[in-house]
């Protein structure tokens, strides 16, 4: 339960279930948590595109899972190379 995966999928699921729910009139939450929108609300070129909203809440989960992914690894290996330190 200490893992960032589990974290950071979390807080990112919540969002979307706030949105879901109709509680996020303006998508704050999902602005904040979702890359896609992101890229959609920086970006001319994707703003012409029409996204599906499963598509938006589908890639939140898995950037976060991936991002989680990428921190509980470092975080492993620093600690590993910290027990291989002879001090």
């Amino acid at each position: 339960m200490k893992s960032f995966r589990f974290w950071l999928v979390l807080i990112s699921f919540v969002a979307i279930a706030v949105n879901i729910s109709g509680n996020d009139d303006y998508n704050i939450l999902l602005a904040i948590t979702s890359p896609l929108v992101w890229i959609y609300e920086s970006s001319h070129f994707v703003r012409k595109t029409d996204i599906p909203i499963a598509v938006v809440y589908l890639t939140t989960l898995a950037f976060w899972y991936l991002v989680g992914f990428i921190l509980d690894r470092l975080l492993q290996i620093q600690v590993k190379h910290k027990k291989n330190i002879p001090w």
